[in-house]
C-alpha cells in the first residue's frame, strides 16, 4: 500500500493507492488556518511593548517571514505525527512526497526513521489544488 503526501504551508492531502497503475484516492484532508492568517493576526504586541515609529503595528519583513515559518514548521509537524500514525499502524509502505521546497524541509525535520526509510520518492511540486488525475500524471507510473 502506498500514501502520497500532497502539502503545502496551509492545506495537506493523503491519497492511497492499492497498485503500480491504479488510481490515487484521497484518505485524507487537512487544513492549518494558522497559515493563512495575515500576520497581524497571528501576533500582537507584548504588555508594556510599544509599536514605535509605526503606529500601524505592523511587523518587518524578516519578522513575518520568522511567524509564518513558524506556522509552516508546526503543520509539518502535525503531518508527520500523522504519518508516523500510519505507518505504525501498518496503513502504508511506501511514501511519496509532494510539496514546494520550503515545505518539504519543513517535513524532513520532523519526520520519524520509520517514516523516512518508507520515503519512496518527493517532488518540489505545490499540486494541492491539482485533481487526482493531474497528481498521479506527476507521480511514477508504478507506484
Amino acid at each position: 500500500m502506498t500514501w502520497v503526501l500532497i502539502a503545502d504551508a496551509s492545506k495537506a492531502r493523503i491519497f492511497n493507492t492499492t497498485g503500480s497503475k491504479e488510481p490515487l484516492v484521497e484518505i485524507k484532508g487537512m487544513l492549518h488556518g494558522e497559515s493563512r492568517l495575515k500576520v497581524s493576526e497571528l501576533v500582537s504586541d507584548q504588555p508594556g511593548r510599544q509599536s514605535g515609529s509605526n503606529p500601524s503595528g505592523s511587523h518587518g519583513v524578516a519578522e513575518k517571514s520568522a511567524i509564518k515559518a513558524r506556522e509552516r514548521d508546526a503543520f509539518a509537524r502535525e503531518l508527520c505525527d500523522l504519518l508516523a500514525t500510519g505507518r505504525e499502524q501498518d496503513r502504508f509502505r511506501r511514501l511519496y512526497l509532494v510539496a514546494p521546497s520550503q515545505m518539504l524541509g519543513a517535513l524532513h525535520k520532523h519526520l520519524d526513521k520509520q517514516v523516512k526509510a518508507a520515503v519512496q520518492g518527493e517532488f518540489d511540486l505545490q499540486l494541492v489544488k491539482a485533481s487526482n488525475e493531474n497528481i498521479r500524471n506527476h507521480l511514477p507510473e508504478y507506484l
